[in-house]
């Protein structure tokens, strides 16, 4: 193995040509690396959105009807409205996680201040004496469906293993080489080659370990839609509603995973860091169509369809390495970018709901919502996506969302409590299978015949296992709190 010191002196400059070259071609032209099953999941893993009351009966609207929830649940509720309304909810959301990694625990936090949901509704009544139609709503709103702020930190001291072994692993496959992984670990002196050997190598030779890694990932976005809805009341019995929705995504993560030797526990290293930002965003259509019925004067009965979304989106993703081998030289650094666009279909949604709805005391609502992850699928015009789609396939399943919610008036003030579990994607077998995401959530009220105004509170817990590279994982606990308020204006 040659001299560490000498490292990089043999390498060719026919070599970096041919890997600048493929750089180009790969960054330009494919993009590929930056899309696979986790981005159509991400888009597909979505929660109820709307007002601060349905927020805090755990989004269970499908039945209820009256309140902008319906527009993204059942549209059907809107043939409800009897008075026009305009309201709007401003929401503080706070994130954290506790990660378990190599025998070490790390926390982080973050928290953001924004809206989830603003919109009017108007509605037409006609007299009751008449027969069929008894009234139409109009409605325009927003609701926000994901929230991807979240905050990981990982640390540990890791003595059988490095990042580096998989760059000089898949360095030695032959083939195109990364140029957001292996590329820039060549690049930046991090791997070299023994041309007598014919292989790369690394400073970490199978045996010299003992460095401490740290990994941070933070992921910022929503993913929101605008609905177009329209809801009709037929003889108080039975009301229909459709919407068109106008999905709008943006998403954001950066992770750093560095590795360092503060002991000097490892020849001519003392360290490196690698980056990797993906900066994304997109728009989609979709259409709901929604039914309710009150088959008796206190329990509505309601059934809703919401069509598969095709959201066409547009990636920037951007990759850098900076290594300090000890050598006597200055720190040398490294980047890559590219952009690719492309489309993530998500699967079509289908909820059942029911509510018991006393006027003199208050509601009790039941929502299942049916959601078949393994529908959803990746395209573009210039790639087949056809492993990803298969590994749609084979790591996701389709699962059940289970939505609980109760409300209690006196007078004019209200008293609400609910509940809300999201099934786990994954198929069995696979490392996050049976980990799925559970909401409590509760809130007060005042309604008069003019305006509105709620507070409600919702706390959302779901584990996950993130895999660092390899086999090596990290297990994190991750909690979302949101308070938001609703203040509304009848009209």
């Amino acid at each position: 193995m040659p001299d560490p010191y000498l490292k990089n002196k043999l390498k060719s400059i026919a070599m970096k040509r041919n890997i600048l070259i493929i750089s180009i071609l790969i960054c330009t032209a494919s993009g590929l690396l930056a899309q696979n099953e986790q981005d159509a999941l991400r888009y597909s893993y979505l929660q109820t959105g709307g007002t601060t009351r349905s927020m805090s009966m755990g989004g269970a609207f499908g039945a209820v009807g009256g309140d902008f929830a319906s527009m993204a649940i059942n549209p059907a509720g809107l043939g409800i409205y009897r008075k026009g309304e305009f309201a709007f909810t401003p929401d503080f959301t706070s994130y954290s996680s506790q990660a378990s990694y190599l025998g070490s625990s790390m926390s982080d936090n973050g928290y953001k201040m924004g809206f989830s949901h603003f919109g009017f509704v108007i509605p037409l009544t006609f007299p009751d004496e008449s027969s069929g139609i008894r009234g139409v709503s109009f409605a325009v709103g927003y609701n926000k469906l994901k929230d991807y702020g979240q905050n990981i930190t990982m640390k540990g001291v890791n003595t059988s293993n490095s990042l580096v072994d998989e760059f000089v692993y898949t360095a030695n496959q032959g083939g195109e080489w990364d140029p957001f992984a292996d590329g820039l670990a060549w690049e930046t002196y991090l791997i070299d080659f023994d041309s007598a050997a014919g292989v790369y190598f690394s400073d970490f030779d199978g045996s010299s370990y003992g460095q401490t890694q740290k990994r941070s990932v933070t992921t910022r976005g929503s993913l929101g839609e605008f609905d177009f809805s329209l809801g009709a009341n037929l003889s108080d019995k039975l009301f229909l509603g459709a919407t068109m929705g106008v999905q709008k995504a943006s998403y954001m993560e950066t992770w750093v995973h560095s590795e360092t030797d503060p002991t000097d526990v490892i020849n001519f290293f003392n360290g490196f860091k690698y980056s990797n930002t993906l900066t994304t965003s997109g728009t989609g259509v979709n259409f709901k169509l929604g039914i309710l019925a009150k088959p008796v004067e206190f329990i509505r009965v309601g059934a809703s369809i919401q069509t598969p979304t095709v959201l066409r989106f547009s990636d920037d993703f951007r990759a850098s390495m900076e290594t300090d081998l000890n050598d006597g030289q200055p720190v040398h650094e490294w980047d890559a970018s590219g952009d690719y666009n492309y489309e993530v279909t998500t699967p079509l949604r289908a909820t059942g709901s029911l509510a018991f709805v006393y006027k003199q005391f208050g509601l009790i609502s039941f929502d299942y919502e049916f959601v078949d992850y393994t529908a959803a699928r990746l395209a573009s015009t210039d790639y087949d996506f056809f492993d990803e789609n298969e590994a749609i396939n084979e790591r996701f399943r389709s699962t059940s969302n289970i939505r609980l919610g109760g409300e209690f008036h006196l007078g004019k003030y209200y008293l609400r409590g609910g509940y809300a579990l999201y099934g786990n994607p994954y198929a069995d077998g696979e490392p996050n299978a049976g980990k799925g995401l559970s909401v409590v959530s509760g809130g007060v009220g005042y309604r008069d015949n003019s305006m509105t105004i709620d507070f409600g509170l919702s706390r959302s817990g779901w584990q996950q296992e993130y895999f660092l590279y390899g086999e090596n994982s990290a297990n994190i606990e991750n909690l979302m709190t949101r308070f938001s308020t609703t203040i509304g204006f009848r009209f």
